[in-house]
């Protein structure tokens, strides 16, 4: 099973996301968080822990406080001392070309998907990574 974080300070964008999980049997036991800090504390108390830590995670980018950007940052810190690889999508309603060329810069991150997310998108995603579970399974 891939385990799914959602990062994103909009409860309207993961209450979107689940009903398109739950439609499409998708990502069953995606975990969903407004708060990037709080996620970011998972990651440095249980790096071992690969049965906890997320496959994937799509996080937004411009939240109050501790940003998507903050995120990235300490993510690049720690992601390394992770005993599993975490592949993080930028999800984000920006049109600024300069936050996806800096996003890009880390090289944990796969790509920048523009919302509204489209379904399609979802559905190839799900079936990358349920085709790279079966295969180091």
């Amino acid at each position: 099973m891939v385990n799914f974080l959602m990062i994103d300070d909009n409860p309207i964008e993961h209450i979107i996301m689940q009903k398109m999980f739950d439609k499409f049997h998708l990502f069953p036991n995606a975990v969903h968080s407004l708060d990037g800090r709080v996620s970011m504390s998972l990651f440095e108390s249980h790096p071992s822990d690969t049965e906890v830590l997320p496959d994937v995670i799509f996080l937004d980018l411009n939240m109050p406080g501790y940003s998507g950007w903050d995120f990235l940052c300490d993510f690049e810190k720690v992601h390394r001392q992770i005993k599993k690889k975490v592949d993080v999508y930028i999800i984000s309603s920006s049109v600024d070309p300069n936050d996806k060329q800096l996003a890009e810069k880390y090289d944990f991150v796969k790509t920048f998907v523009s919302k509204p997310i489209k379904t399609e998108t979802l559905l190839d995603l799900h079936s990358l990574y349920q085709s790279d579970k079966r295969a180091a399974g």
